[in-house]
């Protein structure tokens, strides 16, 4: 690999933020999200547009448009204040970088992926800071082919809110006026979820947490799931593909943790639990919706809770996983996204829940969090900057989250890929399950498009 760096640069809105909007409150739902990172890759091979006019006109559009989308999208062009749950609308810019892959292929990347180098095209961070809401970086590949990757920061969006933005910017810089104005954003979240206190609920602890448990190597594993490992089964009628997926992993998941508790301390294995937690859009769920272009972390979260005694009791059975994550994301409704309208009332609820059980602050017991997100249901494969629709789409790794997993759609729609971050053993034991795929019938029973 050879690599290029041709320059970093800020890109401020094409014009000024007006005064009014100078200042964005973060919503109850922002303050919920992580202060972390998001990042996207699309990959585009070479064609007559892309091709002939040469990486300087790409450079300059690519620049241009991203200048135009940012004074639509101005908060992602101020600077993060979490501490007053706010974005300074201040038009301090967007970090905008690109690099030269000589000897790296469109075709390579897309048909043999190796998910620990992707993160070469993509910013990991912002050079800025954390405070610093997007980076880009746009790669010129020795074919021709040009890869665009966005960095979004979780604080202020989130994955349906990161690919609408892509589809802006790639519809201005195709000049798809029509498109732009379908999905301008609203930036209105907090007047329905107003931030809240945390400090009264959850203050400083008075005694030291219990240590960490010991550093384990964090591996990221790419799964695809096809027609024919979503084909029917004998257990599970019409899961939908995320159920089937989600399913297969968290029971694969567990098995190998009680194995491995089991082997080393039998009351250890009885004592711990496990919970499924999944992302869920709330636009449609809001009672009324919230309109689709709402610029926001707009999701709240599904949980699934068993134990590992309880599991062995019913052999870690498909359909029993399939029903209990089922159930839990069916109550993440109206009724459950009214309650996270008033941020303290949820907070004082959320307080006494069973993963708070003081059992697990003490130790006496172990909960092992599975967190799933689903990218499935989101247009990333339209985006087109006028050079055709992207080849490819993928995310990065994140070695540093253990059990954390994403779910991308496939380019024909009817597929999962699953990005897996795992403890390297419990990934060799879903990875080895998984290849047993190729000798059986399917993972579950005749999976269906998405929840």
């Amino acid at each position: 690999m050879v690599r290029e760096n041709i320059g970093v640069e800020m890109i401020k809105p094409s014009s000024p933020t007006p005064p009014h909007r100078k200042n964005l409150r973060l919503s109850f739902l922002d303050q919920l999200a992580p202060p972390t990172y998001t990042h996207i890759i699309l990959y585009f091979e070479a064609n007559n547009n892309n091709c002939h006019e040469g990486s300087g006109e790409t450079s300059r559009k690519l620049k241009r448009s991203l200048s135009d989308v940012l004074a639509l999208y101005y908060p992602l062009a101020g600077r993060i204040r979490p501490e007053e749950s706010r974005v300074e609308c201040n038009d301090a810019g967007a970090e905008y970088s690109e690099a030269r892959f000589s000897d790296d292929r469109i075709s390579d990347v897309v048909e043999n992926p190796v998910v620990e180098e992707l993160v070469k095209y993509v910013p990991a961070a912002p050079y800025g800071g954390g405070d610093v809401p997007l980076a880009v970086q746009v790669s010129f590949f020795g074919c021709n082919g040009v890869a665009v990757g966005v960095c979004m920061s979780h604080r202020v969006a989130d994955a349906m809110s990161l690919v609408t933005f892509v589809n802006a910017w790639a519809a201005v810089c195709r000049r798809d006026a029509k498109t732009v104005d379908l999905i301008e954003p609203t930036f209105d979240l907090a007047s329905r979820f107003p931030p809240a206190d945390f400090s009264r609920f959850f203050p400083p602890p008075e005694a030291p947490s219990p240590p960490p448990p010991p550093s384990e190597k964090i591996v990221t594993r790419r799964l695809i799931f096809d027609e024919q490992k979503l084909a029917a089964g004998p257990e599970v009628e019409k899961p939908t593909r995320v159920e089937a997926v989600s399913a297969f992993i968290w029971k694969h998941l567990i098995g190998a943790s009680s194995a491995a508790e089991g082997g080393k301390n039998n009351k250890g294995a009885k004592n711990k639990a496990f919970a499924a937690i999944h992302a869920v859009d709330i636009r449609s769920r809001a009672n009324p919706p919230l309109p689709n272009q709402v610029f926001g972390n707009a999701c709240a979260r599904s949980m699934a809770m068993t134990t590992a005694a309880a599991e062995e009791e019913r052999d870690y059975s498909y359909y029993d996983v399939v029903l209990k994550l089922r159930e839990a994301i069916r109550k993440a409704d109206g009724d459950y996204v009214g309650k996270l309208e008033n941020g303290d009332e949820f907070l004082e609820n959320y307080s006494s829940t069973e993963e708070n059980d003081p059992a697990f602050k003490d130790g006496s017991k172990t909960l092992e969090i599975c967190c799933f997100t689903s990218w499935c249901r989101m247009p990333a494969y339209e985006a087109d900057y006028g050079w055709g629709k992207p080849v490819w789409v993928s995310i990065i790794g994140v070695p540093t989250r253990k059990n954390l997993i994403f779910f991308m759609g496939s380019k024909s729609g009817d597929g999962i890929e699953a990005w897996l971050n795992m403890a390297e053993e419990d990934a060799d034991v879903i990875q080895t399950n998984y290849n047993l795929l190729f000798c059986h019938r399917g993972v579950i029973a005749g999976a269906v498009p998405e929840m």
